[in-house]
C-alpha cells in the first residue's frame, strides 16, 4: 500500500512539473513573439536622431491654415503634393516662394496646399499631412511645411526613421502649443481631410506630383515659373 501512494505521489510531482514546464515553453514562446512585433517600435525608438535642419521661418502672405492669399482674389491655385516628393520640395523653396512673393502678396493670387493621401504609396506623407495640418490650426501651416521639406532626405531615407520624434520636434521648432498640437493629432482631427485630398486628386485626374489646378485648368510638374505666369496670366485675362 505504501509502495503504491509513493507511485502515485511520484506520479503526480511529475505531472506538475510537466504543466510547469508546459507553461514555462508557452510563456517563452509567447515572450519572443511579443518581442518579434515590438521590434520595429523598439528599433524606431533607438535609431539616432540627428539635429534637424531649421530653415528660416518663412510665413507667407495673409496665410490661413494651408491657404494664403485673399480667398476673392481672382485667381485660385490649388497645388496637390506629397512630403516624400523632391519636384515638390524644389518647388516650394523656389517657384513656390516667387508665386507668394508676387501674385499672392498683390491679391491676384489664393494659394491653397494640398497632399494626395496615400495615392504614391508614401505611408509617411499622410502623417505628415495631418501634423502640418495641425501646425496650419495654430496658423503656422507654412513654416511646419518648410521644415518638412528641408529634412525630407532623414525624413524618407529609412524605412525606420523615427518619423513620430521629428514631428514633435518641428512643432518644437515653429514655436506652437504642444498640448494643442498633440490633441490634434491623436484625435486624427484631419485623417478625414488628407482623405479628400486624394479623393480629389484623383477626380482632378492628377497621378503625380505636384500637380496644380489653376482656375480649374490643370498644369503638371515642378514647371519653370514661366509656365506659371503664362497660366496665371491667362486666367487673369478670362
Amino acid at each position: 500500500m505504501q509502495k503504491r501512494s509513493a507511485i502515485q505521489e511520484r506520479r503526480r510531482k511529475q505531472k506538475k512539473q510537466q504543466r510547469m514546464t508546459t507553461i514555462l515553453i508557452v510563456s517563452g514562446i509567447a515572450l519572443i513573439v511579443a518581442a518579434i512585433l515590438m521590434l520595429p517600435t523598439i528599433q524606431r525608438s533607438l535609431t539616432p536622431l540627428g539635429e534637424i535642419i531649421e530653415v528660416e521661418l518663412n510665413p507667407r502672405p495673409d496665410a490661413s491654415g494651408n491657404a494664403m492669399g485673399d480667398p476673392n482674389a481672382p485667381v485660385v491655385i490649388e497645388e496637390f503634393s506629397d512630403f516624400g516628393c523632391g519636384h515638390c520640395g524644389n518647388f516650394a523653396t523656389s517657384t513656390g516662394e516667387l508665386i507668394a512673393d508676387t501674385y499672392v502678396a498683390d491679391g491676384q493670387v489664393y494659394f491653397i496646399s494640398r497632399s494626395v493621401g496615400s495615392m504614391l504609396n508614401q505611408t509617411t506623407s499622410p502623417k505628415l499631412s495631418e501634423a502640418a495640418y495641425c501646425a496650419g490650426d495654430q496658423n503656422k501651416y507654412w513654416e511646419y511645411h518648410d521644415l518638412i521639406y528641408a529634412n525630407q532626405i532623414a525624413l524618407y531615407s529609412s524605412n525606420n526613421a523615427p518619423v513620430d520624434r521629428y514631428i514633435e520636434l518641428f512643432a518644437t521648432a515653429v514655436e506652437i502649443d504642444l498640448d494643442a498640437f498633440s490633441a490634434c493629432l491623436d484625435g486624427g482631427k484631419f485623417t478625414d481631410q488628407v482623405a479628400q485630398d486624394q479623393l480629389d486628386a484623383v477626380q482632378a485626374g492628377i497621378n503625380s506630383t505636384p500637380s496644380f489646378s489653376i482656375n480649374g485648368q490643370l498644369l503638371i510638374g515642378n514647371r519653370p515659373v514661366e509656365d506659371f505666369q503664362a497660366a496665371i496670366d491667362a486666367a487673369l485675362s478670362e
